[in-house]
């Protein structure tokens, strides 16, 4: 009996209605899943070239991203469903989640208020921009870098040394941050420099500025009444001395926090040849 009743049972699942039934649900799912898969290509190159045109343009792009962002999630979220919709017993779960109970009832289930909390945090960052993509920012300690992504859960950041600090929004909403570029991405940086007391201070300080301005990446950030009474463009002063050394100071601007730290490096390497070469 048990025999015979398991045939029945295997007559019906594999009977040709049945098996034209699931080949045709497996052919939606993979129809939806390579539909799916063209969208989140396209959103991604059309957001590329959109984002690219208003790096070109100088134009801030924080808005973009996380625009981004949401839509290739929600392209996602979208595209699951739909091929839950296509299993026999999940079109009510997938009908559910898609008019927001499902969604309401994940939020109450383990995590759920910090997750919440990224994503709210994430669109007050982008409303009221406390940093931009782009922006330099220092959190404190070694998290600084330049910010590359804003997401709905996560920020992420470029240090020097090109690592990715991925840092929760809720986290980022709740610190202080020191953003260098806020308000202008021009910096200045102080370059020091020690001489010993028998050098000729005027010639080092000659030199010190000749070097500074044969360097590329050296902006003029002097206004127009600066230059008319002929400041110079690289200041050099003496700031300090004690028994060993007298204390030289160079103030030098560059377009961003990052040119500003190559320059200083190269100003300090070409002083010290030029130095050597002229015993100072």
């Amino acid at each position: 009996m048990e025999i015979e009743e398991s045939i029945a049972f295997f007559e019906r699942f594999f009977s040709y209605e049945r098996l034209e039934e699931l080949f045709s649900m497996g052919v939606r799912i993979v129809l939806i899943y390579i539909l799916l898969v063209a969208f989140v290509f396209l959103e991604r190159r059309l957001f590329k070239r959109m984002i690219a045109r208003r790096e070109n343009r100088s134009i801030d792009k924080t808005n973009l991203v996380f625009l981004k962002n949401v839509v290739i999630y929600t392209t996602y979220a979208v595209g699951i469903l739909s091929m839950l919709n296509q299993i026999p017993g999940m079109q009510q779960l997938s009908k559910t989640m898609l008019t927001g109970a499902g969604i309401l009832a994940a939020a109450v289930g383990f995590g759920s208020q910090q997750a919440i909390s990224n994503i709210v945090s994430g669109i007050f960052m982008v409303m009221f921009k406390p940093f931009r993509v782009g922006d330099h920012i220092n959190l404190g300690g070694e998290n600084n870098g330049v910010v590359v992504d804003i997401s709905m859960r996560h920020t992420t950041i470029r240090n020097a040394a090109n690592q990715m600090i991925i840092i929760p929004n809720s986290v980022l909403n709740n610190q202080s941050i020191v953003n260098s570029s806020i308000v202008t991405s021009a910096t200045c940086v102080f370059v020091n420099i020690n001489i010993a007391h028998g050098s000729d201070i005027n010639r080092a300080m000659d030199i010190i500025q000749d070097e500074a301005l044969k360097h590329p990446l050296l902006t003029d950030h002097r206004t127009k009444a600066e230059k008319k009474n002929n400041v110079p463009q690289v200041v050099v002063r003496m700031i300090d001395w004690d028994k060993a050394t007298v204390n030289l100071r160079a103030w030098v601007w560059a377009a961003n926090n990052n040119n500003a730290f190559v320059l200083k490096c190269d100003l300090l390497k070409s002083v010290k040849e030029r130095f050597d070469k002229e015993g100072i």
